[in-house]
């Protein structure tokens, strides 16, 4: 009877859940909604992007020159893979059964690979949550929203809680903390609070990060801006005056003996970094609110358009020399040009489009 009555408690308390009306297959192709947790008033949901080099053509991303295809030795022009846990973990056991790492054996391998896939499966090539929490209306939502602004800049001295009649009040003013501080004490942590504040502005200023109540998709929200380090980096090079980089080399660098034959796919004109990232940490729709880390990257991912050789595609090309009066032929894979979207990286429109479903099942 007992145990019954806690199977029934369990059942309750997980579906017991804030419900968002999300359609039947809301996210991009790629991503994988991997769990949804909370309760009545607030679910966070963990989502996985999985890692489009799991299907890259092996010829691509060997590091090998040549390769045997049909029987034929062809000349290969791979690219520079991010690279995949799972090969990660299956040349590190092939090391550990050859005696290169002392200290592992392949069973110590395969435990730390389980480790590992406890925390994020290795098809994955990054893990996102987003949490939408429910308040009871919309002023105690954006006190919240205000409330987020204030921990990351003024810390407890800037937020203010409901009391008992609904009126916002200063956090070291609520009965709920009175009751537990003397006035002795009161005093103490409210200078302490300012002083906090104080030099957590300071420290903002000098890392050049701003955080401001603003707005994201036409929705209120609070905003962080940073300095791209893409852009900074920019900068440093142009002070370097270094020499550009060879439009005809592969991102793995380094050069290809085709290279200015105008045989190998060539990444269109860089567009110029921002010069500031902004992000939002926190994004009120009505009475709910939106956070996650998947929220703060949108500003930082990269665009679907950035260049990428393809993971799959190639091209054929026929080398011809003559070497001394004997003809030689050699037949070049080549990999064709495309970009992120195409090749299923995580870029921010596909960011944006998960946002914007969740936005609109509220």
């Amino acid at each position: 009877m007992k145990t019954q009555k806690i199977k029934k408690l369990q059942s309750y308390m997980s579906t017991n859940q804030l419900i968002i009306n999300l359609p039947k297959n809301w996210l991009p192709k790629s991503w994988v909604e991997v769990s949804r947790q909370g309760n009545e008033n607030q679910i966070t949901i963990k989502l996985g992007h999985i890692n489009p080099e799991n299907g890259a053509n092996p010829l691509l991303t060997s590091g090998n020159p040549t390769a045997e295809v049909n029987g034929e030795t062809v000349s290969v022009h791979g690219i520079a893979p991010r690279g995949t846990m799972t090969k990660f973990f299956d040349s590190m056991t092939k090391m550990a059964q050859e005696g290169w790492l002392k200290g592992y054996s392949p069973q110590k391998i395969t435990e730390l690979r389980g480790q590992f896939n406890q925390m994020q499966d290795e098809k994955y090539d990054a893990t996102y949550y987003i949490s939408v929490c429910q308040y009871p209306d919309e002023t105690q939502a954006q006190q919240n929203l205000e409330n987020q602004l204030a921990l990351q800049t003024t810390g407890f001295s800037g937020m203010k809680l409901p009391d008992r009649t609904g009126k916002m009040v200063n956090y070291f003013d609520h009965e709920a903390i009175k009751q537990y501080l003397s006035p002795k004490q009161q005093t103490l942590m409210k200078e302490m609070a300012a002083k906090t504040g104080s030099d957590t502005q300071k420290k903002l200023a000098q890392e050049k990060f701003k955080y401001y109540l603003g707005s994201m998709y036409g929705y209120p929200a609070v905003l962080l801006e940073t300095e791209n380090p893409e852009y900074k980096k920019l900068l440093e090079t142009k002070k370097r005056k270094l020499v550009p980089r060879d439009k005809n080399k592969f991102q793995g660098g380094g050069f290809d003996p085709l290279a200015g034959k105008g045989v190998l796919p060539k990444a269109p004109p860089a567009t110029p970094p921002e010069k500031i990232i902004t992000s939002s940490l926190v994004l009120r729709i009505g009475k709910y609110l939106i956070n996650g880390n998947l929220l703060g990257a949108i500003g930082s991912l990269p665009k679907g358009s950035t260049y990428h050789e393809s993971l799959t595609k190639t091209n054929t090309y026929i080398e011809k020399e003559k070497v001394e009066g004997q003809m030689y032929t050699t037949k070049h894979l080549i990999p064709v040009a495309s970009t992120y979207a195409t090749e299923g990286y995580i870029h921010r429109e596909q960011a944006e489009k998960i946002i914007k479903t969740i936005i609109d099942s509220l």
